[in-house]
């Protein structure tokens, strides 16, 4: 199994190192959906490095990640496309939440604060009527984000981010459910047991 752990890690960043590769040759103003498209690949590869990593290497990776997400709604933008807007603003979200979780004090609850934001947003084109899987992963997402402000925040606030994660959590259940969506459902669940005893 350690193994795996290696060789999967070698791929990722073999995966970044191409993507990296690629980006010297794309250009925001000559092609602007291709640079867009290459940043997206580059955070998702430093994502899920900084999820395998340990030490300091996890901040940076997540750091790059944001950074690299970021750059890329530049082009990615709400009006021009609304559908890749939102996905990026979830994977934006996404690795927030993973860098706030790992970052003590006020910088982590300003990380956390932002993934909420960013989720949020994601919320506005991923709608329950026009893409409802989507918009249960991002209340799922949501939902983690908001749990671990709440964990975080003592007194009457904590409470309040706790039930809205609970509301979020329920929120994702009425489209993940045990017939239709059993492994998400199962997760959300856990999610939403975790919230509850907090």
């Amino acid at each position: 199994m350690a193994g795996d752990a290696a060789y999967n890690d070698y791929r990722f960043g073999e995966a970044l190192a191409s993507y990296q590769r690629a980006f010297k040759h794309t250009s925001k103003e000559q092609t602007p959906a291709l640079w867009a498209a290459v940043l997206i690949d580059i955070g998702n590869a430093q994502w899920a490095m900084g999820l395998r990593t340990h030490g300091a290497d996890i901040h940076q990776r997540l750091a790059e990640a944001v950074a690299a997400y970021r750059a890329a709604l530049e082009v990615r933008t709400r009006e021009s496309l609304p559908l890749d807007w939102a996905a990026t603003q979830n994977n934006l979200g996404n690795a927030l939440r993973n860098q706030g979780i790992r970052t003590a004090g006020e910088a982590g609850a300003k990380l956390l604060s932002e993934a909420v934001a960013a989720y949020r947003a994601a919320l506005e084109v991923r709608t329950r009527e026009s893409l409802p899987q989507d918009w249960a992963a991002t209340q799922n997402n949501l939902g983690n984000a908001l749990r671990e402000q709440g964990i975080r925040t003592a007194g009457e606030a904590g409470a309040k981010l706790l039930s809205e994660a609970v509301a979020a959590y329920r929120a994702a259940l009425e489209v993940r459910t045990r017939e239709s969506l059993p492994q998400d459902w199962a997760r959300t669940q856990n999610n939403l047991a975790s919230s509850l005893s907090d």
